[in-house]
């Protein structure tokens, strides 16, 4: 049940929806007309446990986890991303196709398709050094071995031409609002407990 829980407190949060409103400093460059964003959290340690119940090979990132008295700091980021333009609804892209192929969705935007299999096969990111280091610590997949990162801006940002900058620092950014909310210190007062929300 225990485990269960910590899946279901992360789906709760990365269901959450937030307004283009509070992303100022992100600005889509193309296809910018969309409503929404989604910004996908992983509770990490569940994330890590997920992966050896499956018997998936170990990530670096759940080897080198290491216990922290501050379990907020377990609520990491996987991804930003924004909603179904409606320029490419007008092409008959529907929801659902949009959440699988992002980027890669044809007829438009038809950007190469990244795969999560191979995602440092992705395209780098221009990522400033600044940046990445910031976005080290709250998205563990990030750089090394699994490039999440690149695999993120290639399916989710890439299309909208967005400064890579700006795309992970807002990550950055609302990872840690969340984690300071009152969800954040819900998921870290009840870390390891059977319970309900409130």
């Amino acid at each position: 049940m225990k485990a269960f829980w910590r899946n279901a407190a992360l789906l709760a949060v990365s269901l959450l929806p937030f307004s283009s409103a509070n992303a100022l400093a992100l600005q889509a460059k193309q296809y910018g007309d969309f409503d929404r964003y989604v910004l996908a959290l992983s509770w990490q340690t569940g994330f890590c446990q997920s992966q050896h119940d499956r018997n998936r090979n170990e990530r670096d990132e759940c080897r080198l986890q290491t216990e922290t008295t501050n379990k907020a700091d377990f609520l990491t980021v996987h991804g930003l991303w924004p909603g179904l333009p409606k320029s490419v609804a007008a092409r008959g892209v529907d929801e659902r196709r949009w959440m699988r192929f992002g980027c890669a969705t044809r007829p438009i935007p038809n950007l190469p398709e990244a795969h999560a299999s191979r995602m440092c096969s992705s395209p780098e990111t221009g990522l400033s050094l600044e940046t990445a280091a910031k976005l080290s610590e709250v998205m563990p997949g990030a750089g090394g071995r699994f490039c999440l990162e690149r695999y993120e801006y290639a399916k989710h940002g890439a299309c909208f031409g967005f400064d890579p900058d700006a795309y992970f620092g807002t990550m950055v950014r609302l990872n840690q609002e969340i984690k300071e909310s009152e969800a954040g210190k819900f998921l870290a007062d009840n870390y390891g407990k059977n319970s309900e929300p409130p």
